[in-house]
């Protein structure tokens, strides 16, 4: 950074209502515990009217910075507006929007979510044998980062496997951790013929072997984006999620976190900004990593040490 950044900055973020982003918000705690900042994290449930009631609450709390993830801005636009007014800056990531018009930064936006989802399809077109597959994808229509990746997915399978045909479940955000699996068990035995499934993000992996078994599904292997400890149980034994991948969610927190710090001692944040340096890993159980398991699993071991350097920290 090149400068001494400085201490007892307060920093809100809007946590959304599923496991991932409870993670998410202990992430950001490391980070920004670090560098002697306080972090207020601000429930935000998953309907709009909870979204757009987090970011009012941030208005009021009148922190240095707000930070929210997954919801598309258009649910809490005026309250963009508001905070950019107060000079107040305030990032997103793993969304469908981008840097600009009141979001001081955008991490794991757009570019971020067109490699995600190509790499899901060459990692399936690349592990099947037919050239007319029949391949399913579950999204929820909440998440726009979600869409985006949906959108990359089929325009690779339909330029590398023009006879293959792809399914899609369309689901609602709240299904996560509530019916989820047995929306997918259904939709997978009316669609017996689905051999490579595409299931969103890690959180919604969760249960789903055992619910597949449950079913009777057996021939249908997993791809997912993202790991946490039970994706990587799943991977090491082959028990159906055969892949986890995409970048890592301590990296694009930690850059998030590197971009206020460059922004409060006034140096540019451009290279934050840059999804496509983002590290990005296919993992299968040949090269599982041995801390796979951790909640806060990272791409990158030394991510740490290394952000700690960057901020003369280490």
């Amino acid at each position: 950074v090149g400068k001494t950044i400085p201490k007892g900055k307060v920093i809100d973020f809007i946590q959304c209502g599923v496991p991932a982003c409870v993670v998410e918000g202990d992430i950001l705690d490391s980070a920004t515990s670090l560098l002697g900042w306080k972090l207020v994290r601000i429930n935000a449930g998953t309907s709009p009217q909870q979204i757009a009631d987090a970011y009012q609450q941030a208005i009021t709390n009148k922190p240095d910075a707000v930070i929210g993830s997954g919801f598309a801005r258009a649910l809490f636009n005026s309250e963009v507006n508001k905070l950019s007014s107060m000079h107040i800056p305030v990032l997103e990531a793993f969304v469908g929007d981008s840097t600009g018009d009141g979001l001081t930064g955008v991490v794991g936006g757009p570019v971020n979510n067109s490699i995600q989802g190509k790499e899901v399809a060459d990692y399936i077109l690349a592990n099947t044998t037919s050239k007319s597959a029949t391949i399913g994808a579950v999204v929820p229509s909440g998440f726009p980062n979600m869409v985006q990746e949906n959108s990359s997915f089929d325009a690779e399978i339909a330029k590398q496997c023009p006879k293959c045909t792809v399914k899609l479940l369309t689901v609602p955000v709240t299904s996560i951790g509530t019916d989820l699996t047995t929306r997918i068990s259904s939709f997978l035995t009316a669609n017996p013929n689905i051999s490579y499934l595409w299931d969103g993000y890690d959180d919604m992996v969760t249960g789903l072997p055992t619910a597949l078994k449950g079913s009777g599904v057996t021939s249908v292997k997993v791809a997912t984006i993202s790991m946490n400890g039970t994706v990587a149980a799943d991977i090491g034994q082959n028990d159906y999620v055969t892949t986890a991948i995409g970048t890592s969610f301590p990296e694009v927190y930690w850059r998030e976190i590197d971009l206020l710090a460059r922004d409060f001692t006034g140096v540019s944040y451009s290279v934050d900004l840059n999804d496509a340096t983002l590290p990005f890993w296919t993992i299968t159980s040949s090269d599982l990593p041995s801390d796979a398991s951790s909640v806060t699993f990272a791409n990158v071991v030394s991510y740490k040490a290394q952000f700690q350097k960057l901020w003369g920290l280490g």
